[in-house]
Protein backbone atom coordinates (compact mmCIF):
# COMPACT_ATOMS: atom_id res chain seq x y z
CA UNK A 1 0.00 0.00 0.00
CA UNK A 2 1.03 3.50 -0.83
CA UNK A 3 2.10 5.99 1.23
CA UNK A 4 -0.82 8.46 0.09
CA UNK A 5 -3.59 5.43 0.04
CA UNK A 6 -2.39 4.95 3.61
CA UNK A 7 -2.77 8.51 4.84
CA UNK A 8 -6.35 9.12 2.78
CA UNK A 9 -7.81 5.76 4.31
CA UNK A 10 -9.49 6.99 7.50
CA UNK A 11 -10.26 4.57 10.66
CA UNK A 12 -13.66 3.32 11.40
CA UNK A 13 -14.71 4.36 14.62
CA UNK A 14 -17.56 3.35 16.93
CA UNK A 15 -18.20 6.64 18.71
CA UNK A 16 -19.86 6.75 22.17
CA UNK A 17 -23.96 7.52 21.77
CA UNK A 18 -24.98 8.70 25.58
CA UNK A 19 -28.35 9.72 24.15
CA UNK A 20 -30.16 5.97 23.70
CA UNK A 21 -32.00 3.98 26.06
CA UNK A 22 -30.87 1.15 27.38
CA UNK A 23 -33.24 -1.72 28.60
CA UNK A 24 -30.43 -4.44 30.46
CA UNK A 25 -31.05 -7.32 33.35
CA UNK A 26 -29.18 -6.03 36.66
CA UNK A 27 -27.66 -8.40 39.17
CA UNK A 28 -28.65 -5.97 42.41
CA UNK A 29 -26.30 -7.50 44.55
CA UNK A 30 -23.46 -7.12 42.36
CA UNK A 31 -24.02 -3.19 41.98
CA UNK A 32 -22.04 -2.93 45.30
CA UNK A 33 -18.59 -4.54 46.55
CA UNK A 34 -19.21 -6.74 49.56
CA UNK A 35 -17.03 -3.84 51.70
CA UNK A 36 -19.13 -1.12 50.79
CA UNK A 37 -20.90 0.95 53.61
CA UNK A 38 -24.36 0.90 52.29
CA UNK A 39 -24.31 -2.55 53.41
CA UNK A 40 -23.08 -2.31 56.93
CA UNK A 41 -25.66 0.87 57.64
CA UNK A 42 -28.43 -1.74 56.21
CA UNK A 43 -26.78 -3.95 58.46
CA UNK A 44 -26.95 -1.89 61.78
CA UNK A 45 -29.97 -0.32 61.19
CA UNK A 46 -31.95 -3.69 61.14
CA UNK A 47 -30.16 -4.77 64.46
CA UNK A 48 -31.75 -1.08 66.09
CA UNK A 49 -35.35 -1.04 67.41
CA UNK A 50 -37.49 0.43 64.97
CA UNK A 51 -40.83 -0.80 66.26
CA UNK A 52 -42.18 3.02 66.82
CA UNK A 53 -41.61 3.79 63.24
CA UNK A 54 -43.44 0.46 62.20
CA UNK A 55 -46.34 1.05 64.80
CA UNK A 56 -48.01 4.35 62.54
CA UNK A 57 -48.49 2.30 59.47
CA UNK A 58 -52.06 2.11 59.17
CA UNK A 59 -52.24 -0.71 56.13
CA UNK A 60 -51.87 -4.49 57.76
CA UNK A 61 -52.48 -7.93 56.32
CA UNK A 62 -55.69 -7.83 58.23
CA UNK A 63 -57.50 -4.94 56.98
CA UNK A 64 -55.61 -4.65 53.56
CA UNK A 65 -54.10 -1.32 51.98
CA UNK A 66 -51.27 0.13 50.36
CA UNK A 67 -48.15 -1.54 51.52
CA UNK A 68 -45.84 0.91 53.01
CA UNK A 69 -42.21 1.55 52.40
CA UNK A 70 -40.11 -0.08 54.72
CA UNK A 71 -39.00 2.06 57.40
CA UNK A 72 -36.03 0.40 57.59
CA UNK A 73 -35.08 0.98 54.28
CA UNK A 74 -36.22 4.87 54.40
CA UNK A 75 -33.56 5.06 57.27
CA UNK A 76 -30.98 3.03 55.36
CA UNK A 77 -31.05 5.48 52.66
CA UNK A 78 -31.62 8.76 54.80
CA UNK A 79 -28.08 7.38 56.59
CA UNK A 80 -26.43 6.46 53.89
CA UNK A 81 -27.20 10.39 52.17
CA UNK A 82 -26.02 12.03 55.17
CA UNK A 83 -22.74 10.29 55.20
CA UNK A 84 -22.65 11.45 51.40
CA UNK A 85 -23.53 14.73 52.46
CA UNK A 86 -27.00 15.05 50.98
CA UNK A 87 -29.95 16.51 52.58
CA UNK A 88 -32.22 17.25 50.17
CA UNK A 89 -35.48 14.67 49.24
CA UNK A 90 -35.81 15.26 45.91
CA UNK A 91 -31.90 14.40 45.54
CA UNK A 92 -32.09 11.24 47.53
CA UNK A 93 -34.70 10.14 45.13
CA UNK A 94 -32.94 11.23 41.67
CA UNK A 95 -29.81 9.05 43.27
CA UNK A 96 -32.40 6.10 43.83
CA UNK A 97 -32.85 6.16 39.71
CA UNK A 98 -28.88 5.87 38.73
CA UNK A 99 -26.31 5.74 41.81
CA UNK A 100 -25.52 1.42 42.84
CA UNK A 101 -25.48 2.13 46.37
CA UNK A 102 -28.87 3.79 46.61
CA UNK A 103 -30.26 1.04 43.86
CA UNK A 104 -29.07 -1.90 46.02
CA UNK A 105 -30.47 -0.31 49.04
CA UNK A 106 -34.10 -0.38 47.11
CA UNK A 107 -33.51 -3.10 45.36
CA UNK A 108 -34.43 -0.90 42.53
CA UNK A 109 -37.54 0.26 43.63
CA UNK A 110 -38.95 3.54 43.14
CA UNK A 111 -39.01 5.64 46.49
CA UNK A 112 -40.74 8.85 45.73
CA UNK A 113 -39.11 12.05 47.23
CA UNK A 114 -42.75 13.15 48.74
CA UNK A 115 -42.21 9.61 51.13
CA UNK A 116 -38.45 10.73 51.93
CA UNK A 117 -39.25 14.15 52.73
CA UNK A 118 -42.70 13.78 54.88
CA UNK A 119 -40.78 10.58 56.61
CA UNK A 120 -37.66 12.91 57.63
CA UNK A 121 -40.42 15.68 58.79
CA UNK A 122 -42.38 13.75 60.71
CA UNK A 123 -40.18 11.55 62.58
CA UNK A 124 -37.57 14.87 63.09
CA UNK A 125 -36.86 14.11 66.68
CA UNK A 126 -36.25 10.67 66.57
CA UNK A 127 -34.76 10.03 63.61
CA UNK A 128 -31.90 13.16 64.21
CA UNK A 129 -31.22 11.06 67.53
CA UNK A 130 -31.14 7.80 65.58
CA UNK A 131 -29.13 9.10 62.64
CA UNK A 132 -26.56 10.60 65.17
CA UNK A 133 -25.92 7.38 66.64
CA UNK A 134 -25.57 5.26 63.56
CA UNK A 135 -23.79 7.80 61.72
CA UNK A 136 -21.44 8.16 64.81
CA UNK A 137 -20.62 4.43 64.86
CA UNK A 138 -19.84 3.98 61.35
CA UNK A 139 -17.57 7.03 61.77
CA UNK A 140 -15.96 5.55 64.60
CA UNK A 141 -15.16 2.24 63.04
CA UNK A 142 -13.69 4.27 59.47
CA UNK A 143 -16.82 3.09 57.26
CA UNK A 144 -17.19 6.61 56.04
CA UNK A 145 -15.60 9.74 56.75
CA UNK A 146 -17.53 13.08 58.60
CA UNK A 147 -14.84 15.43 56.99
CA UNK A 148 -15.70 18.10 55.15
CA UNK A 149 -13.98 20.90 53.48
CA UNK A 150 -16.27 24.40 52.99
CA UNK A 151 -15.79 26.07 49.82
CA UNK A 152 -18.08 29.37 49.20
CA UNK A 153 -20.98 27.74 50.97
CA UNK A 154 -21.08 24.49 49.13
CA UNK A 155 -20.01 21.07 50.71
CA UNK A 156 -17.43 19.41 49.25
CA UNK A 157 -16.30 15.76 50.91
CA UNK A 158 -13.10 15.31 51.31
CA UNK A 159 -11.01 12.95 49.50
CA UNK A 160 -9.48 11.42 52.97
CA UNK A 161 -10.08 7.51 52.67
CA UNK A 162 -11.13 5.74 55.77
CA UNK A 163 -8.76 3.20 57.76
CA UNK A 164 -6.77 4.46 61.39
CA UNK A 165 -7.42 8.51 60.48
CA UNK A 166 -11.17 7.69 61.05
CA UNK A 167 -10.44 5.51 64.06
CA UNK A 168 -8.67 8.05 65.79
CA UNK A 169 -10.26 10.26 68.50
CA UNK A 170 -12.69 9.39 71.38
CA UNK A 171 -15.97 8.45 70.96
CA UNK A 172 -17.16 11.83 71.87
CA UNK A 173 -15.70 13.46 68.93
CA UNK A 174 -17.59 11.43 66.45
CA UNK A 175 -20.50 11.97 68.36
CA UNK A 176 -20.14 15.86 68.00
CA UNK A 177 -18.72 15.64 64.50
CA UNK A 178 -22.20 13.32 63.60
CA UNK A 179 -24.19 15.69 65.18
CA UNK A 180 -23.22 18.57 63.13
CA UNK A 181 -23.59 16.50 60.20
CA UNK A 182 -27.02 15.44 60.51
CA UNK A 183 -27.70 19.35 61.84
CA UNK A 184 -26.10 20.58 58.69
CA UNK A 185 -28.41 18.69 56.20
CA UNK A 186 -31.16 21.16 57.23
CA UNK A 187 -34.86 20.88 55.78
CA UNK A 188 -35.16 17.70 53.70
CA UNK A 189 -37.88 19.78 51.44
CA UNK A 190 -35.15 22.23 50.11
CA UNK A 191 -33.76 21.83 46.97
CA UNK A 192 -29.96 21.07 47.75
CA UNK A 193 -28.04 23.67 45.72
CA UNK A 194 -28.30 27.43 45.07
CA UNK A 195 -26.98 29.43 42.22
CA UNK A 196 -24.58 30.32 44.63
CA UNK A 197 -23.47 26.85 45.13
CA UNK A 198 -23.86 25.54 41.67
CA UNK A 199 -21.72 28.48 40.76
CA UNK A 200 -19.01 27.20 43.28
CA UNK A 201 -19.33 23.13 42.35
CA UNK A 202 -18.85 24.00 38.74
CA UNK A 203 -15.67 26.22 39.40
CA UNK A 204 -14.58 22.84 41.90
CA UNK A 205 -14.69 20.58 39.07
CA UNK A 206 -13.09 23.20 36.43
CA UNK A 207 -10.27 23.16 38.52
CA UNK A 208 -10.06 19.52 39.25
CA UNK A 209 -9.75 19.20 35.47
CA UNK A 210 -6.72 21.83 35.63
CA UNK A 211 -5.34 19.61 38.31
CA UNK A 212 -5.96 16.40 36.61
CA UNK A 213 -4.35 18.42 33.07
CA UNK A 214 -1.76 19.53 35.41
CA UNK A 215 -0.72 15.98 36.63
CA UNK A 216 -0.31 14.56 33.27
CA UNK A 217 1.70 17.12 31.82
CA UNK A 218 3.89 16.00 35.07
CA UNK A 219 4.21 12.70 33.95
CA UNK A 220 5.54 13.83 30.12
CA UNK A 221 8.72 14.93 32.02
Amino acid sequence: MSQENAASKQPLIRFVNRQQMSWRAVDVERLIGEDHPARAIWTLVGRLDLSRFYQGIESSAEEGGRPAIDPQLLISLWVYAYSQGIGSAREVARRCEYDPAFQWLTGLEEVNYHTLADFRVEKQQELDELFTQVLTALSKEGLITLEQVMQDGTKIQALASGGTYHREGTIREHLERARQRVTEMGDPRNEETSPKAKQAQARARREQQERLVSALEELKL
